[in-house]
């Protein structure tokens, strides 16, 4: 059987033409870095990365949203120790000193004035800002400041809660009110404004005094009792933030595994193509070294 030279050059370019298809589908696959270049490659794998990219992005809302928790509670922490620096026992034991009449009415109008400037360090305080410009302890109200200069609460009736994983649904912020038990037989404000004006009236310890300054020692008494409940429920919350945060960066590597897998771009699947890509470029170079010698070739010269 006699073979043309028009049907070799042919077998020849084709064999070409493959080559070069075979070493472009390498290079392009080597330069994406991943084997799944469209659906039509796998479509079984391509479903499962849709899957797993979507986890992923629900994985980062997620950290997102603990990130923004941590930062709120750890500021609400924060104010709130520095409350608690304010309404210390020494200060209570002050209050009820000066029902006594050990307690001078100079040393009294003193400890009025001492009382004012916590009062109005409280204030300012229980009105503190993020770094939004939001107020921490009006909840979902966060655009009013919780308390007026009369120390009355303004703010919102719900505190604010956050998803922060699947399921999970945390409260991240107090209110107010709660703090300083606004509009109750304890309301620390109402309490401290009592108190500094019978103080600075002036005159002998009588009854309206020992009243006033009775309610004054026990707000600030139960002032401290709820700031302490407040930050050990903010310390609960602050350590599961930390579990969350552990599992979901477990899970996410988990997940990016997957997804690497299933687009070819992990390790094991990206030896092989470094491998196909230098086997498609023998094969081009042996292909092209063949077309050149059948360019020379005439089998039907005599």
């Amino acid at each position: 059987m006699r073979l043309s030279t028009q049907y070799m050059f042919k077998q020849s370019i084709d064999s070409m033409s493959r080559r070069i298809g075979e070493n472009n589908d390498a290079y392009m696959r080597l330069s994406a870095g991943k084997t799944l270049l469209s659906a039509s490659d796998n479509p079984g794998a391509a479903a499962n990365a849709v899957m797993y990219q979507d986890a992923l992005a629900k994985m980062e809302l997620y950290a997102s949203a603990r990130s923004a928790a941590r930062g709120s509670m750890e500021m609400a922490d924060s104010t709130l120790s520095s409350m608690g620096n304010l309404m210390t026992k020494n200060l209570s034991q002050k209050i009820v000193a000066a029902k006594t009449e050990t307690m001078s009415e100079e040393d009294r109008k003193a400890l009025a004035t001492e009382l004012d400037g916590i009062r109005k360090n409280l204030l300012d305080l229980a009105n503190s800002r993020d770094g939004s410009g939001r107020h921490i302890f009006s909840g979902f109200k966060s655009g009013t400041a919780p308390f007026d200069e009369n120390g009355v609460y303004q703010g919102g009736n719900e505190a604010i809660t956050q998803t922060v994983a699947q399921g999970n649904v945390m409260q991240t912020g107090h209110l107010g009110s709660e703090i300083f038990g606004s509009a109750t037989a304890t309301d620390l404000f109402a309490a401290l404004d009592q108190a500094i004006t019978e103080l600075n009236r002036g005159g002998p310890v009588d009854d309206d005094l020992r009243a006033a300054l009775s309610a004054a020692s026990l707000a600030v008494d139960e002032g401290i009792n709820r700031l302490g409940k407040v930050q050990a429920e903010l310390g609960t919350n602050l350590q599961q933030l930390i579990e969350l945060d552990s599992k979901g960066d477990n899970e996410r590597l988990a997940i990016i595994q997957q997804l690497q897998s299933a687009v070819g771009s992990d390790y094991g699947t990206q030896i092989g193509v470094i491998t196909d890509s230098k086997m498609a470029e023998f094969s081009l170079n042996a292909s092209m070294m063949v077309f050149q010698a059948m360019q020379k070739m005439n089998i039907f010269t005599r």
